[in-house]
């Protein structure tokens, strides 16, 4: 049988304790590498000028190539009107009358924040904004540019007038056509 001197074992117990737990200064410098990585991340995870704007017109080309595609099927004429920070599709309807889209892939959208509608072209003359631009029924429509710009960055959404939309970046960048 073991005996032990009184004392002893809680003096054990606590030298076990003190030497399984951490010290203030390492819990410190854990805290400190782990704000320093969220920071990292948090700005990695911003979006700067030049993506939130290649996002708007990407998705702008998609919508106007679709808006042209659902012209063409139909055969009812659509049209894009565009104000400093949004944009809305009309239909012609059986009257003759142009309503605006309230619903689906051609609802009224608004651009994100510091991206906006800096200038419209219909065959190279400009368009006031809130002026309707056609997406012909028929295989040819008239070719548009409609430029954007966030900060100091730009960025064009050009209709070659067959239906292709492409967007090109700050005029002399490559041209890329949208996913």
């Amino acid at each position: 049988m073991r005996t032990s001197t009184p004392g002893s074992s809680s003096r054990r117990f606590g030298q076990a304790r003190r030497a399984r737990g951490f010290t203030l200064i390492e819990l410190l410098v854990v805290l400190v590498i782990m704000g320093i990585a969220l920071g990292m991340v948090a700005v990695n995870l911003m979006p700067d000028d030049s993506s939130r704007l290649r996002q708007a017109g990407e998705q702008l080309a998609l919508l106007l190539e679709n808006a042209g595609l659902e012209a063409r099927s139909s055969g009812a004429p659509m049209a894009w009107a565009g104000k400093r920070n949004e944009y809305l599709f009309f239909r012609r309807n059986e009257e003759g009358r142009w309503e605006s889209v309230d619903s689906g892939p051609f609802r009224a959208r608004a651009l994100e924040e510091g991206v906006t509608i800096a200038a419209v072209e219909l065959d190279g003359k400009p368009v006031e904004f809130g002026s309707r631009l056609p997406l012909s029924a028929t295989s040819f429509a008239s070719p548009f540019s409609i430029k954007l710009s966030a900060g100091v960055s730009v960025l064009y959404v050009n209709g070659n007038g067959v239906g292709a939309v492409t967007v090109t970046l700050d005029k002399d960048a490559n041209e890329f056509t949208p996913k």
